[in-house]
């Protein structure tokens, strides 16, 4: 059970990083296209700015997924750096039980304002709004569920 929950983590993280490849590299095409266009045709492409703009935020918070999987995030260990044992896995875990209460608050406002944002369309591309709010739902679902893995880490081997 646990090789499957782990080949699932590891296929969901591919798709994270490919997603986050596709989003910039989506992102730096639109902007080249426009530019070329603004330079040699003297007009550009509004749609095209939007979209960078939407991939722009979705590039964000993937990354913040895949900096979150890689321990990449600001952290202060400057206690728990020097703690040992049973103390440090208490501190651990605390920490990540308020990482997981953040995430559920974080969650639940995440879909609400997904859900009002639904009939909210882009002027340039008519896509709705909850396309960049979703980004949003999914990074804290990621990193949610992340952290349950670390607790069971923590609990089970003493460490991340």
């Amino acid at each position: 059970m646990i090789e499957l929950i782990q080949k699932i983590g590891r296929g969901a993280e591919k798709l994270v990083e490919y997603l986050l490849f596709a989003s910039l590299g989506g992102m730096v095409f639109l902007v080249f296209v426009n530019a070329v266009l603004r330079y040699i045709f003297n007009e550009g492409f509004a749609p095209s700015e939007e979209l960078a703009r939407y991939l722009f935020v979705w590039a964000v918070f993937l990354g913040a997924i895949t900096a979150y999987k890689d321990n990449k995030h600001i952290a202060v260990n400057l206690i728990t750096a020097r703690l040992k044992g049973l103390p440090k896995k208490i501190i651990e875990l605390a920490g990540y039980m308020l990482v997981l209460v953040a995430a559920g608050v974080m969650i639940k406002g995440g879909l609400e304002f997904t859900q009002q944002s639904i009939s909210s369309l882009g002027p340039a591309t008519g896509i709705p709004f909850s396309f960049i709010t979703f980004s949003y739902v999914l990074a804290t679902v990621f990193i949610g569920a992340m952290t349950l893995g670390r607790i069971v880490n923590v609990i089970r081997k003493g460490g991340v």
